[in-house]
């Protein structure tokens, strides 16, 4: 048996790598265990030696924040069934791949799956020797012949990110080599969806040969093709944020043209300057602003991003964010705030986050009182937990 372990989290990553193995899939540890034992059962009761050898293989992906919940269920499993494989790739296991074998795996991929999972699939089917218990995943050279998604999600059109922000995965998991599907491609799957979303690291990227600026002319062709069967069509929501320098007046027209966006999503990280050169998101405290107020004008809603806590993080850097946060609420925006948390694979994963001062908590928590801002800011950090690589 293949069966991989579905989560609200790892759905859109499931989605891609499920049709090239097939299997089940397992909504919770209850539906998994009683199959495990099922398959045992039928083990048990046949004589023949291919079945009675065959082997049941579990697939996780999962970010470092499921770290803890995923070590519970592998406790669980390799207590109860010895002869298991168990596979892991994912945010973490990208990451923290030795960390992820001391979990309880007992193979880990690293960045893309879509060739490397069958392959080492196959491989533990058929009894060949695997010479390597960490894999360094195969990137797709393009999204051709990759047309298949179960379960229906959100549609990937753009895989790989040039920018180097510290604390992101993105670019460590996908590498900065831009690849998005054809036009073509994308129709034939969205063609049975309702609701047309995206998942990409940046939206308003696509079509872009280096993803630093927007291509006008492919992107309106994508969603021109797109609006002429669908019923909604969503672009910068979502799982498809954009970043604030690529909105103008160029890009927003598209939107309003083609698609039903209410919002657009985007990411400030914070309101300082010289904190976003130091975490290298690439734009300015100007493009935010710029961004929020082309929205307005537009009457799309900006819902913008803040992480607070980054290394080395002072109170004026704070106070800055919330000098933003305060401008974006004002223009009948919306604010996610979170606390910094040290991914595996990232430039900041052995740096500790900022503990935050107690004015700024009780500011942000009297936005949240007020319904202004969403988020968790107010988990501290714990150095003795610290994810190791």
């Amino acid at each position: 048996m293949i069966g991989y372990r579905l989560t609200s989290k790892n759905k859109y990553s499931i989605s891609k790598l499920y049709p090239l193995t097939k299997g089940n899939l397992f909504n919770n540890l209850d539906e998994l265990i009683y199959e495990l034992k099922e398959s045992e059962k039928e083990k048990n009761k046949s004589n023949c030696f291919k079945i009675v050898n065959s082997k049941d293989i579990i697939i996780y992906s999962f970010m470092s924040l499921q770290k803890s919940i995923v070590l519970q269920e592998l406790n669980i499993l390799r207590k109860n069934f010895k002869n298991i494989v168990l596979i892991a790739g994912g945010p973490h296991a990208s990451g923290a791949p030795e960390d992820t074998l001391k979990m309880g795996f007992d193979y880990v991929i690293i960045g893309e799956g879509e060739i490397s999972l069958p392959d080492l699939v196959n491989k533990i089917e058929n009894n060949q020797k695997i010479e390597n218990r960490i894999i360094k995943g195969v990137p797709i050279d393009s999204f051709e012949g990759y047309d298949k998604i179960y379960p229906l999600a959100p549609i990937e059109i753009t895989r790989g990110c040039p920018y180097n922000c510290r604390f992101c995965q993105t670019p460590q998991i996908f590498g900065k080599n831009i690849r998005h599907r054809k036009i073509d491609d994308i129709v034939k799957i969205v063609k049975n969806m309702k609701d047309i979303r995206f998942v990409t690291p940046n939206a308003l990227s696509y079509g872009s040969k280096y993803a630093t600026k927007p291509n006008l002319e492919k992107l309106e062709e994508l969603l021109k093709k797109l609006s002429e069967f669908k019923e909604r069509l969503f672009l910068g929501t979502f799982p498809s944020e954009v970043r604030p320098e690529f909105i103008n007046e160029e890009t927003l027209n598209l939107i309003l043209t083609y698609c039903d966006n209410k919002y657009l999503h985007f990411g400030a990280q914070s309101g300082c300057d010289e904190m976003l050169k130091y975490i290298r998101r690439g734009h300015t405290v100007n493009d935010v602003l710029n961004a929020i107020d082309l929205c307005k004008k537009n009457k799309l809603m900006p819902k913008v991003d803040f992480i607070f806590g980054f290394p080395n993080e002072t109170i004026e850097n704070r106070l800055k964010s919330i000098e933003l946060m305060k401008y974006i609420i004002k223009k009948n925006g919306t604010v996610h705030a979170h606390y910094f948390m040290p991914l595996p694979g990232t430039y900041f994963e052995k740096e500790k986050p900022t503990e935050l001062d107690k004015e700024t908590i009780k500011i942000l928590g009297s936005m949240a009182k007020k319904g202004q801002i969403s988020g968790s800011w107010s988990h501290q950090y714990d150095s003795t937990k610290k994810i190791n690589k």
